[in-house]
């Protein structure tokens, strides 16, 4: 898992865009490793069928199920996703067939059999990836690399039996813990949210901070010579806008799209964005970089393996 998403936080930040073949290759090892481990721990059908759920589930990023109306022209690909849906529908079925007088209190302690808490934490971890899913077609998350990332560590770790022990543990009394990705997307967004006040101090040990006005930015952005802008992942937050007095430089908050009707628009490439501030007088312009939450959610593995689960702890 670490270096699946090392590579793809690396590339994420520096291209902004992660290739699919990336999380196809990284399944295969995690696909495997899973189905293994399963089949040495139950000979139960259901169980090693709900592996097969899981892939096809994590599938579905990238291609659609096969249709059956046009049978005759399926390739070899559109084969095997009819195979991996059909052993999933099939696991999903005898689970529930077999399962559905569990005990959910003993469930929860443990002392159901091997093999009904096998299956029951494999089921929660295909609801894990349907939220997810969900949450990317609703645009709730916006990022598909995040999406994928977070459906392969749950195909990587579907619970807490599947991740080494926590070295060390928030509570040694828990019973109830969210899924190992779902506390990864957890520690990702606390790091997210450290990133402005550790950016605010770095601008403040730099000397960026100036004046008051300077304050509004200093924390999501950074100072950077106009020889130092280049065509990077980062947006210039100083730019030049029409007024009734002449060119005005402002620094925004945000990012804009700049009006193909002002004069002073920049519409084609950075550097003849430089030179028109460089007319300005201006040496320095704001520049917020680029940060992809991949980066966090690679970022947020440590204290996942360091602590485990951040909400138990606060509802227990």
């Amino acid at each position: 898992m670490i270096l699946c998403m090392a590579a793809a936080a690396r590339s994420d930040y520096v291209t902004l865009h992660v290739r699919d073949t990336h999380w196809l290759w990284w399944a295969i090892p995690g696909s495997l490793i899973l189905l293994f481990e399963v089949l040495s721990n139950s000979d139960n059908f259901a169980n090693i069928c709900m592996v097969f759920a899981l892939v096809a589930t994590f599938s579905s990023c990238f291609v659609r199920p096969s249709d059956p109306r046009r049978i005759k022209d399926w390739t070899r690909n559109e084969t095997f996703i009819f195979v991996l849906y059909i052993l999933a529908i099939s696991g999903i079925t005898l689970g529930i067939i077999e399962n559905y007088d569990t005990n959910f209190i003993d469930l929860i302690l443990g002392e159901e059999s091997p093999d009904t808490i096998l299956w029951w934490s494999l089921l929660g971890a295909l609801v894990t990836m349907g939220v997810y899913l969900t949450a990317w077609r609703l645009g709730v998350i916006q990022g598909g690399a995040d999406v994928k990332a977070l459906i392969l560590v749950t195909l990587y770790f579907p619970s807490w039996a599947y991740l080494p022990d926590q070295m060390l543990h928030l509570d040694e009394d828990l019973v109830f813990g969210i899924p190992p990705s779902m506390a990864l997307f957890v520690w990702a967004g606390a790091a997210f949210i450290l990133a402005p006040p550790l950016i605010f101090i770095n601008n403040i040990v730099m000397g960026n901070v100036e004046s008051i006005s300077d304050l509004k930015m200093a924390w999501h952005a950074t100072r950077k010579r106009l020889s130092e802008v280049e065509d990077d992942n980062s947006w210039v937050l100083t730019e030049l806008v029409d007024h009734e007095n002449g060119p005005r430089v402002v620094n925004r908050i945000l990012p804009s799209k700049k009006s193909s009707s002002s004069e002073y628009s920049f519409s084609g490439s950075r550097s003849t964005e430089m030179e028109l501030l460089d007319e300005m007088g201006l040496e320095t312009v704001w520049v917020a970089r680029k940060h992809p939450f991949l980066v966090y959610l690679f970022l947020g593995i440590f204290p996942l393996v360091f602590f485990g689960d951040p909400i138990a702890p606060l509802i227990i």
